[in-house]
């Protein structure tokens, strides 16, 4: 089966995975782009991909920094993209402390339906894209393929086996290759 661009989308875990994982960024000073994060990105989107950044900041609900900040440094990396012809079609955020049990916080798939229901596509035909355990589970329990890139986390992720991504790419070049490339 070819995957066709076509009404699908790429979920794009943010720290680690298109940015460095600075440990609770909340600042824009502390935003440094992965390398190859534009190039992948532009040819995702010029294939006709849908793009959404799906994102924990328990730095929010720890205190360590406001939404603001958080929304400060997603209107920088739309900057950051836009000099690269890339835009992201919406930013999904969970705030929350991890032992508030709220229903947004990846592993949970609520983000990744969201969106489904409001752009109209089917969840089978879309990847989530991510460095942690939490962003290929979030994928999987959405019903995505996963792509487990080797950058910030993953590596360690990698080890620990917690889970099982349906591709593992050394960064997020390589993810967009192979979703790019699936047939």
């Amino acid at each position: 089966m070819t995957l066709k661009a076509n009404g699908r989308a790429v979920f794009l875990d943010r720290d680690g995975t298109i940015m460095e994982d600075a440990n609770y960024v909340g600042r824009i000073d502390q935003v440094v782009l992965i390398p190859s994060a534009k190039q992948a990105l532009r040819r995702l989107r010029d294939a006709g991909f849908k793009l959404f950044v799906v994102t924990n900041q328990s730095g929010v609900g720890r205190g360590y920094f406001s939404q603001e900040a958080v929304e400060q440094i997603h209107q920088h990396l739309n900057e950051q993209f836009a000099s690269a012809g890339i835009s992201f079609d919406r930013y999904y955020i969970c705030p929350h402390h991890p032992e508030d049990n709220c229903d947004c916080r990846k592993p949970k798939p609520r983000f990744l339906r969201e969106a489904a229901t409001e752009y109209g596509f089917d969840l089978a035909r879309c990847v989530m894209i991510g460095d942690r355990a939490s962003d290929i589970q979030c994928g999987i329990n959405a019903g995505t393929q996963t792509v487990l890139v080797l950058t910030g986390v993953g590596r360690e992720t990698l080890k620990s086996g917690e889970v099982q991504p349906s591709f593992v790419a050394c960064d997020i070049a390589e993810a967009a290759e192979w979703i790019l490339n699936q047939s």
